[in-house]
């Protein structure tokens, strides 16, 4: 009996690492590897082919429980609404179940359930990583990064590999202030996919939001060599060229160089100031400069908040501090329209005004 025993424990051992993750109820074989697939190309940001692989699956399997409800969460409002039916319609285990529930109550927008639900879930199958993916995202998305590291740490316990815990971990980190931790955990998502886009979209989104244009570059020029549909990382280096513009743009309001502004802008571009008709061309945008200039302003400081691109042109929301003799003297918001005209990207409209906010504080 005794040289059994050894057979016994690896087989109770298996049984048991097999009940750390939730059944997967499908009839298909065939549905079943395309769910899998599916959550590959999730955790590698493919949502396209994740889609392709979970409509696969559900031919295959109409009743496919986990298949719709991954559907849905690719899906727009109704779609998803009706995937979630048919969830709900169909017969799983009590784990899938819990699935389910959380799912619906993340469509109602009841988080604090989704989380409470999937929390219970995770202590029931701590060795899921797709679970502790779940959970984790949503810890983050609702600012409690602690509670979401957490989790994610845990996951990549029982799976180092976990590509999508990976990837949550870094922004987790980044968004707690874990600066040093973050970029360990971006690289190491590199290494662990390396012929995937998606680990250096987020490594040059972790770069470019330090500051780190050069290196932000190489990540997301390496991403679009991976994956030429990453259009994340394609208006990242749109970003990339605007901040670049805004360094020239602080050097020459620092050096009192209206002439250098006025070059950032299209041939035909307009200028739309607070209080005042538009000017428009290049001489015109000079001089007005020259006016701010000579008012006093020798500092500047502008931080993207949004970019969006539309092929050749590209529209940008910033946020803008004006200074004089190290003391900020307005806080101001910008839209701005940019041009691609000869590889370069180039103001062609920009309106701003002012925040209406005294000077409180010195410029930095």
């Amino acid at each position: 009996m005794t040289r059994f025993l050894p057979l016994l424990a690896l087989l109770l051992t298996a049984s048991l690492a097999h009940a750390q993750h939730v059944p997967v109820t499908t009839a298909s074989d065939a549905a079943r590897d395309h769910y899998a697939l599916a959550l590959t190309q999730v955790s590698y940001v493919d949502f396209d082919a994740a889609r392709a692989h979970l409509d696969a699956a559900i031919e295959a399997d109409p009743q496919f429980a986990l298949a719709h409800i991954y559907r849905a969460w690719l899906s727009p409002a109704a779609e998803g609404a009706e995937h979630l039916r048919h969830a709900q319609a169909a017969r799983v285990s009590d784990a899938e179940r819990q699935m389910v529930e959380a799912y619906a109550a993340h469509h109602d927008g009841d988080h604090d359930r989704e989380i409470e639900i999937m929390r219970a879930l995770h202590e029931e199958h701590p060795d899921d990583g797709d679970v502790a993916t779940w959970l984790g995202n949503e810890f983050y998305f609702n600012d409690r990064y602690d509670e979401a590291a957490a989790v994610l740490r845990r996951a990549l316990e029982a799976d180092p590999s976990n590509a999508g815990a990976l990837n949550m971990l870094g922004y987790t980190l980044k968004e707690a202030g874990d600066a040093d931790g973050a970029e360990r955990v971006f690289l190491e998502h590199i290494r662990v996919a390396p012929d995937e886009g998606n680990p250096y979209d987020s490594y040059g989104e972790f770069l470019l939001d330090e500051g780190r244009l050069d290196e932000a570059e190489v990540q997301f020029t390496k991403a679009l060599a991976r994956d030429p549909d990453l259009t994340a990382s394609a208006d990242h280096l749109v970003r990339i060229a605007m901040e670049r513009s805004d360094l020239r743009f602080e050097q020459a309001v620092a050096g009192g160089d209206a002439d250098a502004i006025a070059a950032l802008y299209t041939e035909n571009a307009m200028v739309m100031p607070p209080g005042a008709p538009p000017v428009q061309g290049r001489d015109a945008i000079r001089d007005h400069f020259a006016g701010v200039l000579a008012a006093g302003i020798d500092g500047l400081d502008v931080q993207t908040a949004e970019v969006a691109r539309f092929g050749n042109t590209a529209i940008r929301r910033s946020d803008i501090v004006l200074s004089a003799g190290g003391q900020v003297v307005d806080r101001a918001k910008a839209l701005e329209v940019w041009r691609l005209v000869g590889g370069e990207w180039l103001y062609a409209r920009d309106m701003y005004s002012s925040n209406g906010e005294a000077a409180t504080a010195d410029a930095n």
